[in-house]
């Protein structure tokens, strides 16, 4: 299928690579299906809404970046992603980039789960001071 994005104009992607957020991404409540774009093993990719091509996130792996960072899989996440084996539950946050590179942020308080079977995702807000929502990527 075809997807129109701002950034890279026409992007052919495969069906299967969509998820879908049946809640919707807090703040883009009207983008349901997103893919990932970028380069498979890269630090950072790309989570482009289908329907809207002005919408796209730059997301992370938060373990590759801040060891010991814990994200707490509890029932209401398992039922909403149809989880059936935490293996298949991918993890990423939104990184914001500001116009020094070195004060870029990560947001570990809203991780979004995905459930890599069934590619349904989710943003999950974690209750708690353990983690900002403008985590510093560089340590000044």
């Amino acid at each position: 299928m075809e997807i129109r994005t701002r950034h890279w104009g026409v992007q052919e992607v495969a069906e299967d690579r969509v998820i879908r957020f049946p809640e919707g991404i807090p703040g883009f409540p009207n983008c349901q299906r997103f893919v990932l774009l970028g380069e498979e093993g890269s630090a950072f990719l790309w989570l482009q809404a289908v329907d809207d091509p002005e919408v796209a996130l730059p997301v992370a792996d938060p373990f590759r970046l801040f060891p010991g960072y814990e994200v707490p899989l509890e029932e209401e996440d398992a039922e909403i992603l149809r989880i059936s084996d935490p293996r298949d539950v991918a993890v990423l946050v939104v990184v914001t980039v500001r116009t020094n590179p070195l004060w870029a942020t990560a947001n570990l308080a809203a991780p979004i789960l995905i459930n890599t079977a069934s590619r349904t995702g989710r943003q999950k807000i974690l209750a708690g001071p353990e983690y900002a929502v403008r985590h510093p990527l560089v340590f000044r």
